[in-house]
């Protein structure tokens, strides 16, 4: 009888032992794991954190109206990876998606800004000039330096008669010569301008241009939209102010000189300020535009068909100019 009270004890003191147990385990879970869960999420933000703001000022050198829309990332340890959505401005309220990268950083994560620009081509007829996409579908522009003689010179202004009058579009103007930041507004006193495409390409990439031009087809050889260099434009049609667009150039410069992780933009944007300064030109006062990218309705971009200083145009994104009647 003894022994079965005895057996009874040893029971109940197991159970209460894997309680005790079981409690420990989860009061070691709270007080360790949970802290390590939310120290390992507030760590990976902080390295988010970087990574976007390096896209982002690669995008404000690049692309001065396009920005990260949406960012979809998954956390692992101490790092994530996942995808974010770029979209660009297209005047003063319309935006449009025009493409999707991956992104990862952090430990044991593929670390560097995804570099690859997708773009795709609607193919090239004789006689015509090839009709290329970013990966949303998106028309994307080309641009022509003065400084190259060209074969041939895209005239897309001529084309407009045949886009729908209720459509907003962006299309890029390259000039005749280079003209400074104060005489835009004599060249296009009516036109909204969005980006300012200026001359900060090294010897090496313009003899490249160069050779292209002399050697290759007429229609084959420009510079495309993933290698313009442009300045952010102001809300103000007047240039002859230079305040806003002092801003922005100056915003511009320093992202010149952010030090990138990525030695490839590090070193490619170095270059580019080093073009700018070798050229006495880091001063928006002094700096070489050599077209613009501009936007509007085709019957108001139309309007520059006659226009003596542009030498080139090329149209890109087009979408719906939707208006709202109250």
């Amino acid at each position: 009888m003894d022994f079965l009270l005895d057996d009874e004890k040893v029971k109940r003191a197991y159970k209460k032992s894997k309680k005790i147990s079981t409690i420990r385990i989860i009061i070691i879970v709270v007080l360790l794991i949970i802290p390590l869960y939310i120290v390992n999420v507030m760590l990976v933000s902080k390295m988010g954190t970087r990574y976007y703001t390096q896209v982002e000022k690669v995008l404000e050198v690049t692309n001065p109206n396009a920005y990260i829309s949406k960012e979809n990332d998954i956390i692992g340890f101490l790092g994530a990876s996942g995808e974010y959505t770029v979209s660009k401005r297209i005047g003063s309220w319309k935006s449009v998606d025009i493409y999707d990268k991956n992104s990862s950083y952090g430990l044991g994560f593929i670390n560097g800004l995804n570099r690859t620009m997708s773009s795709s081509s609607g193919g090239q007829k004789a006689g015509e000039w090839p009709v290329n996409f970013d990966s949303s579908g998106n028309l994307t522009m080309s641009a022509f330096h003065p400084d190259i003689e060209y074969k041939e010179y895209r005239n897309d202004l001529a084309l407009l008669n045949k886009v729908s009058s209720d459509s907003l579009l962006e299309m890029t103007l390259s000039f005749d010569k280079k003209y400074k930041v104060n005489e835009i507004s004599e060249i296009l006193p009516k036109s909204q301008i969005s980006e300012l495409l200026i001359d900060g390409y090294t010897s090496e990439q313009m003899e490249k241009y160069k050779k292209e031009a002399s050697q290759n087809d007429g229609k084959a050889t420009f510079i495309s939209e993933f290698e313009f260099i442009g300045v952010k434009g102001t809300s103000d049609s007047n240039y002859n102010s230079l305040n806003q667009i002092s801003g922005n150039y100056d915003e511009f410069l320093n992202n010149l000189q952010f030090n990138f992780k990525d030695y490839y933009y590090k070193n490619r944007f170095r270059g580019i300020y080093s073009v700018l300064k070798n050229k006495d030109q880091l001063e928006s006062n002094k700096l070489d535009v050599i077209g613009v990218v501009v936007y509007g309705s085709p019957e108001e971009l139309q309007q520059l068909k006659s226009n003596p200083h542009i030498k080139a145009s090329s149209v890109g994104i087009i979408t719906k100019d939707i208006i709202f009647k109250w």
